[in-house]
């Protein structure tokens, strides 16, 4: 199983987790890529237009792990957002930046 396989297959446990919910978030935090994180964060805070993002290749592999979504904004299509999942994500990457929890 590639690094990539894994994480998508714990980011699915962890949106269906009953028990252990929020340390789902942590383990995806720690394992996702670090160049992947300001990109996760910036979907986060969006919706983001397609041309607005700070890498499409980035963003492409955010929405095949499953952190974040294709959808329309105001009737509009072209935006991707994050998911439920990705905002405990974040919340997270943000926890460890700071110091608050360890990686």
């Amino acid at each position: 199983m590639k690094d990539s396989e894994f994480l998508k297959a714990l980011i699915e446990r962890g949106e269906n987790a009953n028990d252990g919910y929020f340390q789902f978030p942590h383990l995806v935090a720690c394992l996702l890529s670090k160049r992947l994180h300001d990109s996760l964060i910036q979907v986060f805070n969006g919706p983001v237009q397609d041309g607005d993002v700070l890498s499409e290749s980035r963003l492409n592999e955010l929405i095949e792990l499953g952190l974040c979504v294709r959808v329309c904004s105001e009737g509009v299509s072209g935006y991707t957002a994050a998911t439920y999942f990705a905002e405990t994500v974040v919340k997270a990457i943000n926890a460890i930046k700071s110091g608050e929890i360890g990686a």
